[in-house]
């Protein structure tokens, strides 16, 4: 298999990510092989899980050779005899020995993510024993000096911040209102478009939007954010057919409340991070993490989101005039 790999074209790989909940799966067509990759950071597999996945890859693939991956910070073993353990510091060296023994040249632009990816992984998921030994002679040199900076730190970025700024950095999508926190935003298009979903600006945004997107944190529950849409104060009859419509919709507004709320409802929602992913991560890890839950849900989610209400709101106009929704 291993030269097959080596003298194969590769080209028809095809990468699945969260395909029936496996976390990184590779499809080689040509070749009539697949590698799932069960990725665990700060969790373990539950009871059955990897014997879940093997099943549904057997169904899936039936002709198919594969290669079932454990990956994990350490190498944990796996507890299902036909995955095999792997850990992230291996990852790694596998990548660092690639930028150096590659059999073709490698593009910059490639190296340059490949060198960032495994400082990454060294910095947050792999203890080094290089930088461990490194800075413990530096404090035991400068211990004094250590204690003073520490002491005289400032308080850190919250993640709220880092997840605002995120949602700030995004062409067509503008602020509405924030606080200590929450902040609320919305896609410009729905200012543009949307005719029928309007809110009490008296009792919610003043600029009289009926449904926004809202990023939170929780005191109560430390290293949550979450990424919510709700639907505001506004006509009655207009919000129970938004509700309706979008809990006609379950795969795309996952999250949604029941009952619906007489002022507030909220029809999606997502954590970006949850209090037991946060928990034994650096605060830089953490900001990760946060950064890579918003990429996925720019990329994946909020568009769909976002062309599924503006639907919604010409579905409404259209019963208005005398058609049916």
């Amino acid at each position: 298999m291993m030269l097959e790999l080596i003298a194969g074209e590769l080209d028809d790989a095809i990468v699945y990510r969260e395909r029936d909940n496996i976390d990184v799966l590779i499809e080689f067509p040509r070749l009539k092989f697949v590698v799932a990759i069960e990725n665990k950071v700060t969790a373990k597999a539950t009871e059955g899980q990897l014997e879940r996945y093997s099943l549904r890859l057997k169904l899936a693939f039936p002709d198919y050779r594969m290669l079932l991956v454990f990956l994990t910070p350490d190498g944990s073993c796996p507890n299902h005899d036909l995955y095999v353990a792997y850990s992230y510091a291996e990852l790694a060296e596998a990548l660092e020995t690639l930028t150096v023994d590659a059999l073709e040249p490698i593009p910059a632009e490639t190296l340059l993510i490949i060198r960032h990816y495994v400082d990454m992984v060294r910095r947050h998921i792999v203890q080094d024993d290089r930088l461990r030994a490194l800075a413990l002679t530096l404090y035991e040199r400068h211990k004094e000096a250590f204690e003073f900076i520490f002491e005289c730190r400032p308080e850190p970025q919250s993640l709220l911040t880092v997840a605002r700024q995120s949602a700030k950095g995004v062409q067509g999508l503008t602020e509405d209102s924030s606080g200590s926190n929450l902040f609320r935003f919305v896609p410009e298009v729905w200012d543009e478009r949307l005719t029928k979903i309007k809110g009490d600006s008296t009792k919610w945004s003043k600029t009289g939007r009926g449904i926004l997107f809202e990023g939170k944190t929780y005191a109560n529950a430390p290293g949550r954010v979450n990424i919510a849409l709700i639907l505001g104060p506004g006509d009655p009859e207009t919000r129970s057919r938004v509700y309706q419509a979008a809990a006609a919709k379950p795969q795309l507004f996952t999250g949604l409340v029941r009952p619906m709320g007489a002022q507030w409802a909220t029809i999606f929602s997502r954590d970006l991070l949850t209090p037991a992913q946060a928990k034994n991560l650096t605060f830089e890890a953490q900001v990760l993490n946060v950064g890579l839950g918003w990429s996925d849900f720019q990329g994946q989610t909020l568009p769909l989101l976002t062309d599924a209400v503006l639907a919604i709101d010409e579905q409404l106009a259209a019963l208005g005039e005398g058609l049916t929704l």
